[in-house]
């Protein structure tokens, strides 16, 4: 009986102990170089900067490359717009909106609530007001690629 509580505690410290590796590798994938990818659905991305450097358009191409999202889009007027992120198309009065935590940074407004704004985990993030590749990524600062509708 003591062999089998023994037997029982350490399975049970060895599941633990895989899924702590698990989860840690899985913190690790979702991270590339100046951008942590906080989550990721058909509806909803999240992205944190971790550096300041380049823009959300880079973060974005970067998960993409390291295949942790996936979207497509094309090139107009106003910069790359998003028609799909993680498969989903934008549908009839749909579209894939920006919003994001970085207000004023160096005399530019990024972000304004008066267009709306998405609530992610209690926090309220404002509509952004430039394109993805408009948008710098600064240290700290959320970004939130969203399905929303007109």
């Amino acid at each position: 009986m003591k062999r089998r509580k023994m037997a029982a505690a350490l399975a049970a410290a060895a599941v633990l102990a895989l899924g702590c590796a698990m989860f840690a590798a899985c913190e690790e994938a979702s991270s590339v170089e100046g951008v942590k990818l906080v989550e990721s659905t058909s509806e909803c991305v999240v992205i944190e900067a971790t550096e300041t450097d380049g823009s959300l358009y880079d973060a974005m191409v970067s998960l993409k490359e390291e295949e942790l999202i996936s979207f497509e889009g094309s090139m107009g007027d106003y910069g790359f717009f998003i028609e799909s992120v993680n498969g989903t198309v934008a549908g009839e009065g749909q579209f894939w909106a920006l919003y994001t935590s970085l207000g004023d940074y160096e005399g530019v407004s990024y972000s304004t609530s008066e267009y709306g704004t998405y609530e992610y985990k209690g926090t309220q993030y404002a509509s952004a007001n430039y394109g993805c590749e408009g948008l710098p990524l600064v240290s700290g600062n959320t970004y939130i690629i969203a399905l929303s509708a007109y």
